[in-house]
């Protein structure tokens, strides 16, 4: 195995700089930039982070969107060995504070148009050494970003991280408490990607795909003879193989053995795949992996919408314009798309893969984006920030094979479990555990919170469940937001899909309220379609005859908008702050 370098990330950038320099990896409206431009940048921002005192296991905050500097200053950071904790930019003054002093911080950098939270947050942030802004009008007592960038030396940095040191420090959305700061590693990411791979392989291998189909992958999903792979997976003798005892454990070390090694993967490279993902903010973990997928890939070029807030004519704009062929989207985002009036407008036919995550992504969702885009294979993923993310995944390829609520097939150790810990039968709802060298390392600073999560080897997710007849998952609720009223107990997302249906409904919560009779009652907070009027009576009654009586609405609150998470999620928390009083 040829090492490039003993820093891990670095050991790929490098390896893509000197076999594939001029490969395009970001486009950002007019710019266009590759891997070399890439390592370049990164080694002089990184000596400009050196000159500032970040030594390795630093941690450096940052707030940026989905620009080309949220990728800049993530490598940089951790070429010289420190650890990246990106933070979301919708993030007020308090909450800017809590998470910068809970991680502690040695350097911020932010843009500028994100200063005004910054500056009223900062007389707490006391230690914090440097701040360093990007874009117009930074406050004059910080660093310029492009300075700092320009006056270093476009030398290579060598410090050392391995499999076990911490790639990146997530932060989790706070829905049902404070924000923890999640720790994976670098080995964590390469061996989900390895499982990632060989389930995508053995999954897609198993539909019989046709040649033209297999092509079509080829120029999707960013791994080196994928078609060639797929056309052998498909053989009976080699399925035959794969159900004999430990020959999926061979395999999947054997892809870990090769996503380690860029001198193996460089001669992929040149097998460009296109991809965007628009409402994934890339500080969050669902978007975020695919910045370590990209060093691992090497041919992947990622497409980057300039506005910050969601645009669908821009996203279609951008897929006929550079060709994209896979596109990952939140449900939501996804939604906006499909009842998006221009959409016919645009030749969208490059698009082969659509993923989707975050969120349970419903059938009838599903058949939407399979009737706009004939032919579109739908990789629905699943998982949590804890696992790096990906635990399980589903693909759909016919409307006629399409279920609500399942995610598929789990692609490490998973088991359902009662409040004992007890694994229960199919069909029979308990929590969702997961055991794999993919967990995360810990919570920063919050060992009885890991403790809690983490049990003989296993994470509890917080998530209900089932096995269905053919193996897969299929998600009922967080266990938290179980609403328990008269004994009985009752899961959100069950009467939020029914209500979803009436034609008037934008979007709904629904949340338990005290009651002195039942315990909790269930209220639903309805967002109406723009335009529509409805009455309470009127959507309780819509209800009546689709679930039981203890599960329907007692009282509905119309509100004009529901507080939203930057995944797409409505959060049900400040929703139950907003609107749950009796």
């Amino acid at each position: 195995m040829k090492i490039y370098s003993s820093n891990f990330i670095n050991n790929y950038l490098t390896a893509l700089a000197l076999y594939h320099p001029q490969g395009e990896f970001i486009v950002y409206g007019d710019r266009r930039i590759t891997w070399s431009e890439l390592h370049r940048r990164t080694n002089q921002l990184g000596q400009g982070l050196l000159t500032l005192g970040v030594k390795k296991g630093d941690k450096v905050a940052f707030m940026f969107h989905n620009c080309p500097e949220f990728i800049e200053v993530n490598y940089a950071i951790q070429k010289i060995g420190a650890i990246p904790v990106p933070m979301n930019y919708r993030f007020t003054p308090r909450e800017i504070e809590y998470q910068t002093n809970h991680c502690d911080a040695a350097v911020f950098l932010y843009e500028t148009i994100w200063q005004e939270p910054i500056a009223k947050a900062r007389p707490e942030l006391k230690r914090v050494r440097h701040f360093v802004a990007a874009g117009p009008d930074p406050a004059p007592e910080v660093i310029q970003y492009e300075d700092l960038v320009s006056r270093q030396p476009d030398q290579p940095i060598e410090v050392s991280t391995g499999r076990d040191d911490v790639c990146v420090i997530i932060y989790t959305g706070g829905t049902t408490g404070p924000s923890k700061g999640v720790m994976l590693t670098y080995g964590a990411h390469l061996d989900m990607f390895a499982a990632l791979f060989l389930n995508l392989i053995m999954r897609f291998a198993e539909l019989k795909l046709t040649p033209a189909l297999r092509e079509r992958l080829k120029q999707t999903i960013p791994l080196t003879g994928l078609s060639t792979i797929l056309k052998v997976f498909q053989s009976d003798l080699v399925r035959r193989l794969l159900s004999r005892p430990g020959t999926q454990d061979r395999l999947r070390r054997l892809f870990q053995r090769f996503l380690s090694e860029p001198s193996l993967l460089r001669f992929g490279y040149k097998n460009n795949v296109r991809w965007i993902l628009p409402s994934f903010p890339l500080f969050h973990d669902a978007s975020y992996q695919i910045l370590v997928l990209a060093t691992f890939a090497g041919n992947l070029s990622f497409i980057m919408p300039k506005e910050v807030k969601f645009d669908p004519e821009e996203v279609f704009r951008l897929v006929e314009k550079e060709k994209i062929t896979f596109m990952g989207n939140v449900p939501t985002g996804w939604k906006m798309l499909v009842d998006h009036p221009a959409l016919s407008k645009y030749n969208l036919s490059s698009l082969a893969v659509a993923a989707t995550g975050a969120g349970l992504n419903p059938a009838s969702l599903k058949r939407k984006m399979m009737e706009k885009f004939p032919g579109l294979i739908i990789l629905d993923l699943f998982g949590q920030t804890e696992m790096t993310p990906i635990t399980t995944f589903r693909i759909d390829t016919d409307i006629a094979s399409l279920k609500d609520r399942s995610i598929g097939r789990p692609m490490l150790e998973a088991k359902i479990v009662d409040e004992e810990g007890r694994e229960v039968p199919s069909g029979q709802i308990g929590e969702i555990a997961y055991k794999s060298s993919t967990v995360m390392k810990g919570y920063y600073k919050d060992e009885e919170k890991t403790k809690e999560v983490m049990k003989d080897g296993w994470f509890y997710s917080g998530d209900l469940g089932y096995l269905d007849e053919e193996g897969e998952i299929r998600v009922v609720e967080r266990k938290k937001e179980c609403i328990t009223s008269g004994g009985e107990k009752i899961f959100p997302q069950e009467v939020e899909d029914i209500i979803h249906q009436h034609p008037k409904v934008k979007d709904v919560c629904v949340i338990g309220v005290p009651d002195e009779t039942w315990g909790s009652a269930v209220r639903a907070v309805v967002q109406l379609q723009e335009g529509q009027q409805a009455t309470a009576d009127e959507i309780i009654e819509f209800c009546k005859d689709q679930m039981a009586g203890y599960k329907r609405p007692k009282s509905v609150v119309f509100a004009e908008s529901l507080p939203i998470s930057p995944v797409g999620k409505v959060l049900r928390a400040k929703v139950r702050e907003l609107f749950g009083q009796p």
